[in-house]
């Protein structure tokens, strides 16, 4: 028993969540797939259960039709298509009904248009999303990643498909078969189809060698679904493996020439068996082997071109990490190179300093004696002696030398001065402490280092007799034996627990960079940013210069567009493997079987079959090649920079069609403005002067000053359209400029009122503007014409003879203006919408009110100045309030008498 894998028990819950699948499975119509499915329901159905048929699709078969008869059903709900009534399966019908299992055949059917759905599945779906357990029918041919394969074999492309999705969530798969012969028999029968349909099947699809096919494909979409269950089935239950269900093949390597002849012996066997393969090469706990890390690049490659899998396993005991992951995975064979075991364990055990053959047994000979549950296939490598491993001594370096000589020197020092109070068995104790801060702080060589040291002081100052190394007394010799014993172990573990303790300190410092560079990239908000993070990022970590390659048009040849650091210019030749890995998908420069013979490395970013952009590494540079560590950070950060950069074109391509989108309504209403609003003064004043020309004999001099008084209200009233345009289009476009001056507010107000004389000449103006005001630093134009609007947008709604209040008051540090007026009001939900460009109370550019850009130009010309506008009830039950906020600015004392000339000003327009 081994622990059980979370994500495994995590799925098994995810599985019951929801309601339950079963799809019964065939190679082709006709193999008794519905008929299987009603015999079923049928005996759950006499046992108590909750059955109900949905839809049976017998077409004609009495067969069919029997097994339906007594099993309760939904009735079908009608859809009317091109003048006929079809009947399809009613899914309100079923999510009313709510039955334990209900049983809906063919999966894969195309549903009449008028339903909430197009296909059955995403009826099904929503069936299972509320709880029920649905029971349902599929061929083979029907499964979308198949669909290739069926139009090859039966020269047919199938429109009606089901996604993978679908069928991997299903609880049960029942596999429901019928050999060739026997299905065309049946066919033959008129079991299947009526006569005329079974003839034209058998002549094209229903053929011997179609149905061979179609079977060996519906027995291995079953095989992969069992070996996927039974693999879940472990994980989530812990129990050791490997289950013989499917061969699966692991192969060990550890980065050497000869490896190569073992990943083709591999992918031969994996071809033989039609077995899956993976590849591992174990990996001590140390510092990496310069003369395996160039190799072990390529036999990656290799491996993922023959169509293998590539992991790397580290740890002290190989054998160990190789027996663990063989379980997790289900392994059932095992290749090695007879020469490479035994190799692998001397450079495992030459990290001590001994040669394997004196500290470790070969790792072929310790997996023999573990008796492994897989087959275990020792593949004979190159026995020429020239090529053969030998295990090499490697020196300790200075450090490894200094820690030793140092720690020895002072334990020899504090045993001295406690030689008189400590007995000579616990002197030994101190010694175990330099072995022990050796080995934590050098390493495990250095900690054996200090065993020898330690023995040897330890021998020579203080046994008998002293100052020699010959011992005469045996429990002398007892205590210096155990010391030695309790020292090399400790020294061990100690040194074990210090490349643990490196291997975490690496792996946290590696992810707590991955998760800065992922922060950084997901706060990125447009491309150039994700790039530069990623460019950066990356070329901090390896220490070498970095290029990213991409296209803005899928027809121009792709370019250098940013490089960290500094500004670098690719030479024609690596433009040329960029390009190749820009079209093809795939790496090309150095190290790899393309253009190799670059100093630059190409790596393509994007995924789905669709290439971003290249991102380029100078591997040339390195005097070494990426290591294991060094590989994983790479390919993360080319996923997430591919992930990215897909976020930032969906970010940029959401807001250019919302932008699209805005234009497009906004142009719609101005020109329905236009089209509306001007055309009406514009008729007015036409009319008017028609009036005038032709008639201007017969009319009086009454008559005709109303009709040229017509025409001035309705030129002003024009004008102010389309001065309104204007403004909109500058506070639009960035082009209204602010010349601020000191002027009055009372000044501000009686301008605007004597513009608009006409529009108001009917009401009850109250002005209640306090004394105190100070003076305002405004453009006082701007504030001018945002008063205009909102007291001829409260004039044009407040009735004949009503009133209208201006007041003005300070409120802290801004100057509070209020215009309400007697009319009908605005509903709470619309007071921040009547801000809006063109809109007008509900009937939008057709009503009379304008063009609805009045209010909208106040709200851009207020919030220039730093103030603010809103609406509300007006104070006397009826009518609205208009509320503007405006900044106070301490005026100069040389400038407070400033305010004179205002209406000038404000009469110069904007």
């Amino acid at each position: 028993m081994r622990r059980p894998d979370p994500d495994a028990l995590l799925d098994t819950t995810r599985a019951r969540a929801g309601g339950a699948l079963r799809i019964f499975f065939g190679a082709a119509p006709g193999v008794g797939k519905t008929s299987a499915m009603l015999r079923t329901a049928r005996e759950r159905f006499d046992a108590g259960d909750d059955i109900v048929l949905g839809v049976i699709e017998a077409h004609g078969r009495e067969e069919t039709e029997r097994l339906c008869n007594g099993l309760p059903n939904l009735a079908l709900a009608p859809r009317e298509r091109h003048g006929r009534t079809f009947h399809e399966f009613d899914l309100d019908g079923a999510l009313a009904r709510r039955p334990a299992i209900l049983l809906v055949d063919e999966l894969a059917h195309r549903n009449i248009p008028g339903g909430r759905h197009t296909r059955r599945w995403q009826d099904i779906e929503e069936l299972l999303e509320a709880g029920i357990e649905v029971w349902t029918t599929l061929n083979v041919q029907h499964i979308e990643s198949l669909n290739d394969d069926v139009a090859r074999i039966t020269g047919i492309r199938m429109r009606e498909t089901v996604p993978d999705r679908l069928i991997a969530r299903a609880r049960d798969v029942s596999l429901i078969d019928l050999t060739p012969l026997e299905l065309i028999e049946r066919l033959k029968q008129g079991k299947v189809y009526v006569p005329e349909q079974a003839r034209a099947a058998l002549e094209h699809y229903f053929s011997p060698g179609n149905l061979t096919a179609l079977r060996e494909l519906a027995l291995r979409v079953m095989s992969e679904r069992l070996d996927a269950d039974v693999r879940q089935v472990m994980d989530a239950s812990g129990v050791a493996g490997p289950w013989p269900v499917r061969a699966r093949l692991l192969v060990v390597v550890e980065g050497r020439r000869v490896d190569h002849v073992l990943l083709r012996a591999a992918s031969r066997w994996a071809q033989r068996h039609q077995a899956p393969w993976q590849v591992v090469q174990l990996t001590p706990l140390r510092d990496a082997d310069p003369t395996t890390e160039s190799e072990s690049s390529n036999l990656r490659q290799q491996a993922e071109q023959l169509g293998g899998s590539w992991e790397t396993l580290s740890g002290d005991d190989p054998m160990a990490e190789l027996l663990d992951h063989a379980a997790r995975h289900n392994i059932t064979a095992l290749m090695i190179g007879r020469g490479g075991a035994g190799r692998r364990a001397g450079r495992v055990s030459s990290e001590i300093g001994w040669p394997a053959s004196g500290w470790r047994r070969p790792l072929v000979e310790r997996l023999l004696a573990r008796r492994p549950p897989f087959d275990l296939i020792v593949l004979a490598d190159d026995d020429n002696p020239a090529r053969r491993y030998r295990p090499r001594w490697q020196w300790p370096q200075a450090r490894e030398w200094l820690w030793p000589i140092a720690t020895t020197a002072l334990a020899a020092l504090a045993a001295q001065l406690l030689t008189t109070q400590v007995q000579l068995a616990n002197l030994s104790l101190i010694f175990l402490t330099a072995v022990l801060a050796s080995a934590l702080r050098a390493g495990t060589r250095a900690a054996m280092l200090t065993v020898a040291f330690s023995t040897l002081t330890y021998n020579f100052l203080f046994t008998e007799p002293r100052f020699t190394l010959a011992m005469i007394q045996q429990d002398q010799i007892l205590t210096l034996v155990i010391f030695l014993l309790v020292a090399v172990v400790a020294g061990q573990l100690a040194g074990k627990v210090r490349r643990q303790l490196g291997a975490l300190r690496q792996s946290r410092h590696q992810i707590q960079e991955m998760l800065s560079i992922s922060r950084a990239l997901a706060g990125a908000a447009d491309h150039d940013r994700v790039r530069d993070i990623a460019l950066k990022a990356l070329a901090d970590s390896l220490a070498l210069p970095c290029v990213f390659v991409e296209s803005d048009d899928p027809a121009e040849a792709p370019r250098a567009t940013a490089a960290y650091p500094g500004s670098l210019a690719l030479e024609p030749a690596a433009l040329q493997a960029a390009r190749w890995t820009h079209q093809h998908g795939k790496p090309s420069g150095h190290g790899t079987q393309t253009l190799s013979a670059q100093r630059w490395r190409f790596l393509p970013v994007g995924g789905s079959g669709a290439t971003r952009g290249v991102l380029g590494l100078a591997l040339g540079d390195r005097q070494q090649p990426l290591g294991v560590a060094e590989e994983a950070l790479v390919d993360s950060l080319v996923n997430q920079l591919a992930s990215a950069l897909a976020r930032t074109r969906l970010v940029a391509d959401l807001g250019a069609a919302r932008l699209a989108e805005e234009n497009e309504r906004l142009r719609s209403a101005l020109l329905s403005s236009v089209s509306h609003d001007l055309r009406t003064p514009l008729a007015s004043i036409i009319g008017s002067a028609s009036s005038l020309r032709e008639l201007w004999s017969q009319l009086d001099d009454g008559d005709r000053e109303e009709l040229l008084d017509g025409i001035l209200g309705e030129s002003e009233r024009l004008n102010r359209y389309i001065q309104n345009l204007l403004d909109m289009t500058r506070l639009g476009h960035g082009g209204l400029k602010l010349e601020r001056d000191w002027v009055a507010l009372s000044d501000i107000v009686a301008s605007a009122l004597k513009r608009l004389g006409s529009v108001v000449e009917t009401l009850d103006i109250e002005r209640h503007i306090a004394a105190d005001l100070p003076l305002l630093y405004v453009h006082p134009a701007l504030i001018e014409q945002a008063l205009i609007n909102v007291i001829e947008n409260a004039a044009r709604f407040s009735p004949p003879g009503g009133r209208l209040r201006i007041t003005a008051e300070r409120e802290a540090d801004r100057i509070a203006i209020q215009v309400s007026d007697q009319g009908p009001g605005i509903p709470e939900a619309l007071r921040e919408r009547i801000f809006d460009m063109f809109f007008s109370g509900g009937e939008g550019d057709r009503g009379p009110q304008g063009s609805g850009l009045g209010l909208a130009i106040c709200r851009g010309m207020i919030g220039a100045h730093g103030g603010e506008i809103s609406a509300g009830p007006a104070a006397w039950g009826q009518g609205t309030t208009i509320r503007i906020l405006l900044p106070i600015w301490t005026p100069p004392a040389e400038e407070a008498t400033v305010g004179d000339g205002v209406e000038n000003a404000s009469e110069s327009g904007i």
